[in-house]
């Protein structure tokens, strides 16, 4: 039911991570509202690629000025140490003014190591909140662990329902092609555990003989010009898939994509693959929730895209999989 009066919506927007703006759009759905702002980093990016906001406001104590009569805080790994301390005291003063306040789709990590955070106020907000959503089964077993006084519902991320945009897909995709979807962040523990499971990378991938490839990318960070994901896309090809065409490499290009992609964008050219090869946790939720077959590819160490797996296991499409990779040991110090 739409709200009367503005409802914004705090989160990690506006940093070039197309999975933080699909969040938005889901909270806008769920949320309804025909005043709807958002705080972003980048307010022009966040306005561009979330249709239908009122606006976009770089500072945050401008929630305030706008006198809401709702708060959303959520979508992406926001409930971490520092994104609850750095959005608490916004909440609480929101909340004393009036404002409905919901904790929505949150994503929750590091909370119970560093307690800076939970201070008398946060547990208060969290309290009245009027509703208190987490995304996975690890963010409800975290958020138990911090104690908070009230248990959160699980929302087994929502925005796998937003349909997708296919007109960029039908500009640049070929018809009647197998195509194969690729995904993959190049931090250091992915490199290692790629070189060190490079033999085992290769069997995964030797089913896809024959298939094109379409470079996937959905974060090109506003404080990285290393974009990890053009790096990630590219190098993974180069090295896994040397003979394979790379179909619409124009996606790789760094101006293409701060133009033309945005988060429904991205979910149909997923959408059009046959499947999908991520270490990228949105893009296996798009491709989840386009019925597309999903191969999550990741350092076994790293649980995020893990979870994301067990929260949607009820819907993973036939053969989908996920795939954790062992960096090589570490040797013994003497």
């Amino acid at each position: 039911m739409t709200r009367p009066g503005p409802t914004v919506h705090l989160g990690a927007f506006g940093f070039g991570n197309l999975g933080d703006e699909l969040c938005l759009m889901e909270a806008m759905r769920a949320f309804p509202s025909t005043q709807a702002y958002a705080h972003s980093v980048r307010p022009d990016w966040t306005m561009r690629c979330v249709p239908g906001l009122a606006g976009c406001f770089p500072d945050i104590e401008q929630t305030l000025a706008l006198k809401p009569a709702r708060v959303v805080f959520g979508g992406g790994l926001v409930a971490t140490s520092h994104g609850l301390l750095s959005h608490m005291p916004v909440l609480t003063r929101a909340m004393e003014a009036g404002a409905e306040i919901h904790l929505h789709n949150l994503g929750v990590a590091h909370i119970v190591g560093d307690v800076a955070w939970r201070t008398p106020d946060a547990l208060r907000v969290i309290a009245q909140a009027a509703s208190f959503t987490v995304r996975d089964h690890v963010s409800f077993e975290m958020m138990m662990d911090a104690d908070v006084g009230r248990i959160p519902d699980l929302s087994l991320y929502p925005e796998a329902d937003i349909p997708a945009d296919p007109s960029l897909a039908e500009e640049l995709l070929p018809k009647g092609r197998k195509l194969l979807g690729v995904s993959i962040i190049p931090m250091p523990l992915m490199q290692d555990a790629l070189r060190h499971e490079a033999a085992r990378v290769h069997a995964l991938l030797a089913q896809f003989a024959g298939h094109a490839v379409v470079p996937i990318v959905s974060t090109v960070h506003v404080a990285s010009r290393m974009e990890p994901d053009l790096v990630g896309a590219r190098d993974f090809i180069r090295n896994f898939l040397p003979d394979a065409e790379v179909v619409a490499p124009i996606l790789l290009d760094r101006e293409h994509w701060q133009a033309r992609m945005t988060p429904l964008a991205l979910k149909g050219i997923i959408a059009r693959c046959d499947a999908l090869v991520t270490q990228r946790k949105h893009n296996a939720i798009h491709a989840i929730g386009a019925a597309v077959r999903t191969i999550g590819l990741h350092p076994a160490l790293d649980d995020s895209l893990r979870r994301t797996f067990v929260a949607l296991s009820f819907r993973l499409p036939p053969g989908s999989r996920c795939v954790g990779l062992h960096a090589a040991p570490q040797a013994a110090t003497p």
